[in-house]
């Protein structure tokens, strides 16, 4: 008898080499719209976003409460996690559903995509915190606009849905654009 071993099936990485500093910042937020909008597509994701809505009894077109429950769900299901030392990893919503761990990038990715994929418009937000270094992002989360107003997810805080870290410097960048339009804030 002929004992096969089993397939393992090995996640595709693709490596890629980014300018340093804020060109590169700008590449890696390209990169992450990208991303998101893919994710958006990808049925497993939209699957386990309705699952999430069922979960907490989200009411049909309740729409703060689809963002809520997506947001606390990956607050308290994905595990904040670093990098490896001096690369920067981006995960693919599907591999985050699956590891559950990931740093701001990771979980902008994937909680972006989720609300993408049940249609709720969605932007990134670039910030930075260095009192001397004009534009230089450091921190990343997305933004969700629920009838009028665009509402701060960051993930990776303690902080309730709206809470904006404190920075310096902010980019927004629309996902849902090929070549996003970006904006700044300063203060």
């Amino acid at each position: 008898m002929l004992l096969r071993s089993p397939r393992f099936v090995v996640p595709r990485i693709r490596t890629l080499r980014v300018p340093e500093g804020r060109p590169g910042t700008l590449v890696t937020a390209r990169i992450i719209a990208r991303m998101i909008r893919e994710g958006a597509r990808d049925f497993y994701v939209r699957q386990k976003a309705i699952a999430i809505f069922r979960a907490c009894g989200v009411p049909a077109k309740h729409r703060l409460g689809e963002v809520s429950a997506l947001f606390e769900w990956v607050r308290r299901n994905v595990r904040y996690t670093r990098d490896i030392w001096r690369v920067e990893l981006l995960h693919t919503p599907r591999r985050m559903l699956e590891l559950r761990a990931g740093d701001c990038d990771d979980m902008t990715i994937l909680l972006g995509a989720m609300l993408v994929a049940t249609g709720h418009p969605v932007r990134l937000v670039l910030a930075g915190y260095a009192p001397g270094r004009p534009h230089e992002y450091t921190h990343i989360y997305p933004e969700v606009l629920v009838p009028g107003r665009w509402v701060a997810l960051d993930a990776t805080s303690p902080h309730p849905m709206g809470w904006e870290p404190p920075a310096r410097w902010r980019r927004t960048w629309d996902v849902a654009k090929e070549e996003p339009r970006c904006s700044h804030k300063t203060g």
